[in-house]
């Protein structure tokens, strides 16, 4: 079977501008996610998808490796407004051309998802026989979710423990997210007009909570740098 990743990282981040190649412990924060693919004796090829030719120069300053080639998007398919998803079908033969097999799609926000992880997802994807997406467990229960308006506030569900005061964890079901670190799928899925999402038909690969660190702010970047360099000095 042969495996493609894909790495998309525009550069029109407006929260926090240059996001994408911005050091992370010393890297750009797209060459881990890269790293990590290439560094996979699974993936064939890794297609950094990109609208920037600065982030491409950037990719192959740090990744020497053939596996990596580029996806250029222009400023219209590259838009803050536009879904990958949505690129990725409507623009599947540009990206893919006629390659076979499997895409493994991975957003860079997520640094600390290991070559490991990839080899995980792959593996349980062979396995199940089903597409695979990598998910993480909420931090706190859902259950105590509610909205606020007016300084009044209204429970999201209507047995939430704030209401019937069952406010025990332990009694509290464990409720899981996607975490947007790995996505395992047939290529041909792209080009069925049938398919709306990446989780249609798919299983979970849960993964820790640490390694699903989402990069957001400079909080974020913090928090992860910490966690690298805990790590590297155990």
């Amino acid at each position: 079977m042969r495996y493609t990743a894909f790495v998309p990282a525009r550069s029109g981040s407006k929260r926090l501008p240059g996001k994408n190649i911005k050091l992370l412990a010393g890297r750009p924060l797209v060459v881990w996610t890269l790293e990590a693919f290439v560094n996979s004796d699974k993936v064939d090829e890794v297609i950094f998808s990109t609208d920037s030719m600065e982030y491409w120069e950037i990719a192959k300053k740090y990744i020497k490796s053939d596996k990596l080639v580029l996806d250029f998007r222009s400023s219209e398919e590259a838009g803050d407004t536009v879904k990958i998803f949505d690129y990725l079908k409507n623009e599947n033969q540009k990206i893919f051309g006629n390659r076979e097999g499997v895409f493994i799609l991975a957003l860079p926000t997520a640094p600390l998802r290991k070559t490991t992880h990839i080899n995980e997802a792959i593996a349980l994807y062979e396995a199940q026989e089903k597409p695979v997406f990598s998910a993480v467990q909420y931090g706190f229960s859902i259950s105590f979710a509610f909205t606020q308006k007016d300084n009044d506030w209204k429970p999201v569900f209507k047995d939430s423990p704030m209401i019937t005061g069952n406010t025990r964890s332990q009694d509290q079901a464990e409720v899981y997210h996607p975490n947007g670190a790995i996505y395992v799928r047939p290529i041909d899925d792209l080009r069925s007009t049938k398919l709306t999402t990446l989780y249609e038909d798919a299983i979970p690969y849960i993964m820790s909570d640490i390694d699903s660190a989402d990069i957001d702010n400079e909080i974020d970047f913090m928090f992860a740098e910490a966690v690298i360099k805990s790590k590297n000095n155990l």
